[in-house]
C-alpha cells in the first residue's frame, strides 16, 4: 500500500510538473505555400532565381515558434522565432530569417527587439488580395519591409483603435549615397502606423489606416488604406506617395484597389495596381535585368483569381496577373503570369 501511495505521489508530482511545463510551452506553427507559375520575365516569381517559363514557386513558406511567459500579474515576456523555408530553388538557402524577436508586454502595450515587419508595412491592413504571392502589392508599391536590429512598440488594446511604431538603431540602418555627390543622407530610421476598425472585417465592417516611414531601407513615404464590406463584397484601396530618402527627386505615386467576394467554397478576387515612379519590385527587377536597355517609368498590374477552401487549414488557388511597364529608352515590358497553388497552415 505504501509503495502504491508513493508511486501515485510521484506520478502526481510529475503530472503537475508536466502541466506547468505545458503551460509555458511555445506554440509551434507553420505556413506551407507552393505553386506552379508560368511567367514571361520571371520578375515576380518568388522563391526562385527570377526564372522564366514554368517553375515551382515558393510563396513565403515558413515555420516558427511563439509564446509568452508570465513574469507577474502585470508583466509578461513575449517572443517569436520564425524561419522561411524554401524547397523550390537549388540556388537558394533552405532556411532564411523572418520575424524573430524578444520583448515585454503589459498594460503599457508591447515592446519587442529584433527582426520584425515595419509599422509601415502593417498599415496595409487587409487590403492586399494576393498577399505573399507573385501579385503581392510589393510588386507595385515599395515599403513592404522586414528589418532587423529594430525596436517595435505596439499600443495596448483600445477597442477598434490600433497603433504601432518601428525604430531602427542608427548604426544598423542602411545609409544612402546621394547621386552626384560624396555625401550620405540618412533618414530618421522610423515608421509609424495607426488604424481604426478591423482589417479582417469581422469585428467591424470597415478599416481605415495610415502609415509613414522615414529612412528605413532608403524610403520616405506615406500611405492611406481603406477597407469596407458591403454585404458579402469586400472592397479595399491603398494610396501611397514615395520618394528616395537620399534623393527626393526620385519619387512615385502609386495605388491599388481590390475586391473579394465569397461564392460557396470559392473566394473570387481581383486587384488593380499602378505606380508612376518605378519603385516597386517589378520595376526594380526589370531595371536590374542586363537585357533591358532602358529605365522603367511606370508599372500597371491587373490580377484576377480565386481560392477554393478544402478545410479550415488548407485551400487551393489560382490567378492570372498581367504587368505592363513603360520603359524610357527601350521597348515597353509586359508579363503574363499564370499561377496555380496549394497552401496549408498549422
Amino acid at each position: 500500500m505504501q509503495k502504491r501511495t508513493l508511486a501515485l505521489s510521484v506520478a502526481s508530482i510529475f503530472a503537475a510538473a508536466s502541466f506547468g511545463a505545458m503551460a509555458e510551452m511555445p506554440t509551434f506553427y507553420g505556413d506551407l505555400n507552393i505553386s506552379v507559375a508560368d511567367s514571361d520575365t520571371g520578375y515576380t516569381v518568388q522563391g526562385t532565381s527570377n526564372d522564366k517559363g514554368t517553375v515551382l514557386e515558393n510563396n513565403s513558406s515558413n515555420i516558427g515558434i511563439k509564446g509568452a511567459h508570465e513574469i507577474n500579474s502585470a508583466l509578461k515576456l513575449v517572443y517569436k522565432a520564425e524561419f522561411g523555408v524554401n524547397g523550390t530553388d537549388n540556388d537558394a538557402d533552405t532556411f532564411s530569417s523572418r520575424n524573430t524577436y524578444l520583448g515585454l508586454a503589459g498594460g503599457f502595450g508591447e515592446v519587442v527587439f529584433g527582426r520584425n515587419d515595419t509599422a509601415f508595412k502593417g498599415s496595409e491592413g487587409g487590403a492586399d488580395a494576393f498577399g505573399n504571392l507573385n501579385a503581392d502589392i510589393t510588386m507595385i508599391l515599395p515599403g513592404q519591409d522586414r528589418v532587423a536590429d529594430g525596436i517595435t512598440y505596439t499600443l495596448p488594446s483600445m477597442g477598434l483603435f490600433s497603433g504601432k511604431a518601428t525604430y531602427i538603431l542608427e548604426d544598423d540602418n542602411n545609409t544612402n549615397d546621394i547621386p552626384g555627390t560624396d555625401k550620405v543622407e540618412e533618414g530618421d530610421n522610423f515608421a509609424l502606423m495607426v488604424g481604426y476598425g478591423d482589417k479582417t472585417l469581422k469585428k467591424a465592417k470597415f478599416f481605415v489606416g495610415a502609415g509613414y516611414v522615414d529612412g528605413i531601407k532608403g524610403l520616405t513615404a506615406y500611405r492611406i488604406t481603406g477597407q469596407v464590406k458591403v454585404g458579402e463584397l469586400a472592397l479595399a484601396a491603398i494610396y501611397q506617395d514615395s520618394e528616395k530618402t537620399a534623393d527626393s527627386s526620385i519619387d512615385a505615386t502609386g495605388y491599388t484597389v481590390s475586391a473579394k467576394y465569397p461564392l460557396g467554397n470559392f473566394m473570387l478576387k481581383a486587384q488593380y495596381g499602378f505606380d508612376d515612379g518605378g519603385m516597386g519590385t517589378f520595376a526594380k527587377k526589370a531595371n536590374d535585368d542586363a537585357t533591358n536597355a532602358g529605365t522603367v517609368e511606370d508599372v500597371t498590374n491587373y490580377t484576377i483569381g480565386g481560392d477554393y477552401t478544402l478545410s479550415k487549414a488548407a485551400y487551393v488557388y489560382g490567378h492570372y496577373a498581367y504587368y505592363d511597364a513603360s520603359v524610357k529608352g527601350a521597348e515597353d515590358i509586359d508579363d503574363s503570369v499564370f499561377t496555380v497553388g496549394l497552401r496549408y497552415r498549422f
